[in-house]
C-alpha cells in the first residue's frame, strides 16, 4: 500500500480487500457507516477495477452507478446504470444476497458467485461495503475477487460419472480403417476394459479387447465413423476376472473422433436369467402369450398342474381355448390396444382341463419375450374367496345363529312388499313377537342354552309360515314377520299358531324349557304405508299383549301409541328427577322381636312428581332398571341413607336395597366405600339387600363383588326368600347376614298353613345358619304372634309403622319406641 493525493486528503491505496476492511473499521470506530468522502473511487487504485458502486434506487431496487474494468468483465456487461436486476440470476442472486446483507447489518457483507465461461467453473467472492454520503442515502461499494483455483465442467463431468465413458480415435491404412485407438478414458471405462488408465491410454481396441475385431463391433464401430450417425449395441466379452461380461455401447461420432457411453448391463441379464427361473418355478400359474395372436408362447408348472393340461397343449393354445365362451368377446377387446393389455380390474371365468369352472383374477405386465413383445399375465384363482364373499354377503343379510333374515333384510322385503300395494295388492301384515320367560331361562341356564332355544324356536316359526311369508330375528329374542297379501284374518290365525307352537315345551340340553310368546299385529295399509312405521305399530301392539298378561296376541290400536308416549314421557321426567331433586327417601322400622325395640330402618325411594305428584315404585322402578338409571339413582340413595343413619343413635342400622342393574356397572364396590367415608358410617351398620337374581345372572362375578363388599364390614340380606330359583343352594354359595322372608308368605298368616309351614322352614334354617330372618308385610296381631310362634327374629310391616319420612323417623327414635311397643305388648 501507499499514500496518494485526492481532493479529500491524503489516503491511502489498499490493493486488497482485507486491507480495505481494516480501513474501514478504523475510520468507523463507533460502528456507523464511513462516509463516501473518506473511502473515493479515485484513492483506491487498481482495486477500484475490482469495484461497482451501487445504491437503492427511488423504486426501492438496486442499481449501479459506475462499474471498474475487471468487474464489468467478469459480469459481462457495462454497469453505468444497469439495475441489479437485469443481471443473470447466479450474479443477481449474489451480488443481492450481499447488498441486502450490508445493508440490514451496517457492515461489510459477503457472498459467492459462480459461472461457467469457456468450460470452467469460475467461482468469485462478492464483499458489499455500506458508506454513508452527502447526499444523505447509503452508497454500497462492491468488489468481486475471482479464486485462483478454476475446474473444467466437462472433464468433472467426465470423471465423476459412474458410467464408462472413452474416446476413439480411427487407425487408417491408406483409406481403410484397420482399428482404433483409446485417446482418452475415465476410470469406470477402464474398470470396464480391465485394465489401469494410463495403460490403455492411447492402445488399440485388438489389444484391449480383440474378440471385438471378429464379432462384428469393429464394423459398428466403423460404420458410425463413416456414416457420422449415434449407434447403440451390446457386446459380450470376458472380464479380468473370468466372467462373462455384458456392456451396452451407445457410440456417436465427435468429428475425426467417436464417443463411447460403456453400460454394464451384466446385472441385467442375471435378472433376465432369474426371470425364466422364477418363471418356471414361481408356485402361481404364469403365462407369456403374443398379444396379437393370443398364442401362449411359455407357460410355468404351476400353470400346467392348476389347469390340469400337458405343456404340449398349453404352447399349442391361445387364451381363447382357457377362457370360456362368454368370455371371448372380453378378452379380445382386452388387448385390442396396448392401453387395454392389463385385465386385472374384473373377475375371469377359465375352464380348466376338466370343464370345471374357476374364477380368476389376471396381473399382466408388458415384457420383451425373445425379442418379441409380450405379456406375462399371472392368475390369480378367487373361486374360494368369492364363495367366502357370498357367504359373507349371506352374513350380511341374514342372523349367524339362527340362519333366519336379519333386521336389514326384513325391511328391504317388507320396503318391496309395500310398493307391491302401490301396483294393486290387497294388504300385507307385520307381526312382532319376543319370547315370554326368556331372560329367566338365560339367567336358570345360562346363555348358551338361550341360543340353542332361540334356534329352536326359530325352526318352529318356519314351520308355522305359509309359503311367501318371511321371519327376521331383529333382536335378541324378538322376531318379525312379513305375511305378504294376507288381512287382518289370515294374521290372527297365525298369531294364534304361533303363541300356540312357541309354548310347547323345549328340549335342550338335557334340560325341559318352557317360554311362551307375545305377539303385536299391524295391518297395511290401513295402519301404514311405511315399513318402519309398520314395524313401530307392531311393536306397540306386542307391548300392549305383554301388559295384558302375555301368551296373548293383540292388533295395533291408534290409542295404543299413546300409552307408549306416557312411558316415554315418565322416561325422560325420570331422568330429570334426579338433577331436579324430585326424590326422597322414606324409612320404616325393622323390630326385634325379644327387646321390641328399633335395630335398623329399610331405606325406600320416593318420587314426588311436581305435575303428577306421587308416583309408586312399581311404576318407575322397572323402567329405571330397563333404562339403567337406577345406577346413578341408587347411588344417590345409598349415599343419602348413609348421610342420614350417621345421625341416629347407635347401633342403629339402615337397609338399602341394590338392583341387579348396580352389580353390571362394575362400580358397586367403590360406590357403597365412597358412601361410608362421606357419611362416617360405620360399616357393620350399614346392610345391604339383594335378591336372588342378582346371583342368577354372572353368578361368579357378583359373588366375587359380594365378598368385596363384605371384606368392607358391611352386612348382606338376602331379599324376598323363597320366590326365584335354587334358594337353599345360594344360602349356601355364600354368607348371608339375614333372611328376608317374602310378605307373599306373610299375608296368608295363621290361616293358609302351607305358608306357616315355609315360614317356619326358613325360620329353621336361619336358626341353623345362625343368621336373623325378618318377616315382611306384617300387618295384623295374628300374623306378629304366628311369627314369634316359628322363630322369626325381627318384623317389619304396617302395624309398626308405614315407611315415614327421615323427619318422623328420628321422633320415633327420639320417643324411645312407644308406637311399636304397643303392638308387640298387643301381641
Amino acid at each position: 500500500m501507499h499514500e496518494t493525493a485526492s481532493r479529500y486528503g491524503v489516503v491511502t491505496e489498499f490493493r486488497d480487500v482485507d486491507a480495505l476492511c481494516f480501513k474501514w473499521q478504523v475510520e468507523a470506530p463507533d460502528g456507523g457507516l464511513p462516509p463516501y468522502e473518506q473511502i473515493a473511487l479515485g484513492s483506491l487504485g487498481r482495486l477500484a477495477d475490482d469495484l461497482a458502486l451501487a445504491a437503492r434506487g427511488a423504486d426501492g431496487g438496486f442499481a449501479f452507478s459506475y462499474g471498474g474494468g475487471a468487474f464489468e468483465a467478469w459480469l459481462g456487461a457495462s454497469l453505468r446504470g444497469l439495475r441489479l436486476d437485469a443481471l443473470e440470476r447466479n450474479y443477481r442472486d449474489a451480488i443481492g444476497e450481499a447488498l441486502e446483507a450490508a445493508e440490514a447489518s451496517g457492515t461489510p457483507a459477503a457472498a459467492i458467485a459462480r459461472s461457467i465461461r469457456g468450460g470452467l467453473v469460475q467461482t468469485c467472492e462478492i464483499v458489499a461495503f455500506p458508506m454513508s454520503s452527502h447526499w444523505g442515502a447509503t452508497l454500497f461499494l462492491v468488489f468481486a475477487r475471482e479464486r485462483t483455483s478454476k475446474h473444467d465442467l466437462v472433464d468433472a463431468i467426465y470423471r465423476a460419472t459412474d458410467g464408462g465413458l472413452t474416446t476413439l480415435a480411427a487407425v487408417h491404412s491408406g483409406r481403410d480403417i484397420v482399428d482404433f485407438v483409446i485417446v482418452s478414458l475415465n476410470a469406470s471405462a477402464s474398470r470396464l476394459f480391465g485394465g489401469a488408465e494410463r495403460d490403455l491410454q492411447w492402445r488399440r481396441i485388438s489389444e484391449i479387447v480383440p474378440a471385438w475385431m471378429s464379432d462384428g463391433t469393429f464394423e459398428r464401430f466403423a460404420a458410425i465413423f463413416r456414416s457420422a450417425r449415434p449407434d447403440t449395441f451390446e457386446v459380450s466379452h470376458r472380464s479380468a476376472e473370468g466372467g462373462a461380461r455384458h456392456l451396452r455401447l451407445s457410440a456417436a461420432p465427435m468429428g475425426d473422433l467417436v464417443g463411447v457411453t460403456l453400460t454394464d448391463v451384466t446385472p441385467l441379464k442375471a435378472r433376465e436369467a432369474s426371470f425364466r427361473l422364477l418363471f418356471e418355478s414361481n408356485p402361481m400359474p404364469m403365462w407369456v402369450h403374443d398379444p396379437q395372436s393370443l398364442r401362449i408362447m411359455a407357460v410355468n408348472d404351476a400353470a400346467v398342474a392348476h389347469y390340469g393340461y400337458a405343456r404340449e397343449r398349453f404352447l399349442r393354445a391361445t387364451l381363447l381355448d382357457l377362457y370360456a365362451e362368454e368370455e371371448w368377446p372380453a378378452v379380445q377387446i382386452a388387448h385390442e390396444s396396448p392401453a387395454n393389455r392389463r385385465p386385472s380390474d374384473r373377475i375371469w371365468i377359465n375352464r380348466t382341463a376338466e370343464g370345471r369352472e374357476i374364477k380368476v383374477q389376471n396381473y399382466a405386465r408388458e415384457i420383451a419375450f425373445d425379442d418379441r413383445p409380450a405379456i406375462l399375465l399371472a392368475i390369480v384363482d378367487v373361486t374360494e374367496q368369492r364363495e367366502q364373499a357370498a357367504r359373507i354377503a349371506h352374513l350380511a343379510h341374514h342372523d349367524p345363529l339362527t340362519g333366519l333374515a336379519n333386521r336389514a333384510l326384513f325391511r328391504a322385503r317388507l320396503t318391496e312388499e309395500l310398493q307391491r300395494l302401490d301396483n294393486g295388492a290387497a294388504s300385507l301384515c307385520v307381526l312382532y313377537l319376543d319370547l315370554d320367560g326368556f331372560k329367566d331361562v338365560n339367567d336358570a341356564f345360562g346363555h348358551p342354552v338361550g341360543d340353542r332355544l332361540l334356534i329352536a324356536v326359530a325352526e318352529r316359526l318356519r314351520e308355522t309360515l305359509a309359503p311367501g311369508d318371511m321371519v327376521a330375528r331383529v333382536g335378541g329374542d324378538e322376531f318379525a314377520i312379513v305375511q305378504a297379501g294376507a288381512g287382518a284374518s289370515e294374521a290372527d290365525r297365525l298369531a294364534e299358531r304361533i303363541v300356540s307352537a312357541a309354548s310347547v315345551p323345549y328340549e335342550v340340553d338335557g334340560h325341559v324349557v318352557t317360554v311362551g310368546a307375545s305377539v303385536g299385529v299391524s295391518v297395511a295399509p290401513i295402519d301404514s304405508g311405511d315399513a318402519d312405521t309398520l314395524l313401530k305399530n307392531a311393536d306397540i301392539a306386542l307391548y300392549r299383549a305383554k301388559a295384558d298378561g302375555r301368551g296373548l296376541h293383540r292388533f295395533f290400536e291408534p290409542e295404543m301409541a299413546a300409552s307408549i308416549l306416557v312411558r316415554r314421557t315418565m322416561e325422560a321426567d325420570l331422568r330429570h328427577a334426579l338433577a331436579a331433586g324430585e326424590f326422597e327417601i322414606y324409612y320404616q322400622p325393622l323390630i326385634d322381636i325379644v327387646t321390641n325395640r328399633i335395630v335398623a330402618s329399610e331405606a325406600l325411594l320416593r318420587w314426588f312428581h311436581p305435575m303428577r305428584g306421587s308416583i309408586s315404585p312399581n311404576e318407575f322402578i322397572p323402567l329405571a332398571e330397563e333404562t339403567g338409571l337406577i345406577t346413578p339413582i341408587g347411588e344417590w340413595v345409598l349415599r343419602e341413607a348413609c348421610r342420614e343413619a350417621a345421625s341416629w343413635p347407635e347401633p342403629i342400622g339402615v337397609c338399602v336395597n341394590l338392583s341387579p342393574a348396580q352389580f353390571r356397572s362394575r362400580s358397586l364396590v367403590q360406590s357403597v366405600l365412597s358412601a361410608l367415608a362421606a357419611s362416617g358410617l360405620a360399616p357393620q351398620r350399614l346392610e345391604l339387600e339383594i335378591t336372588e337374581s342378582v346371583l342368577l345372572a354372572e353368578n361368579h362375578a357378583n359373588l366375587a363383588v359380594l365378598h368385596q363388599l363384605r371384606g368392607l364390614g358391611v352386612c348382606i340380606s338376602m331379599d324376598d326368600f323363597g320366590t326365584g330359583y335354587s334358594s337353599l343352594s345360594y344360602l349356601r354359595s355364600f354368607p348371608f347376614d339375614k333372611i328376608k322372608i317374602d310378605r307373599s308368605f306373610v299375608k296368608e298368616l295363621p290361616e293358609n298353613q302351607e305358608c306357616g309351614a315355609i315360614v317356619r322352614a326358613v325360620a329353621g334354617i336361619g336358626q341353623c345358619l345362625g343368621v336373623a330372618t325378618v318377616a315382611e308385610g306384617v300387618e295384623t296381631h295374628e300374623q306378629l304372634a304366628r311369627l314369634r310362634a316359628e322363630g322369626c327374629t325381627q318384623m317389619q310391616g304396617f302395624l309398626f309403622s308405614r315407611p315415614t319420612p327421615a323427619a318422623e323417623l328420628r321422633r320415633m327414635l327420639e320417643g324411645d319406641g312407644e308406637i311399636w311397643t304397643k303392638a308387640m305388648s298387643a301381641a
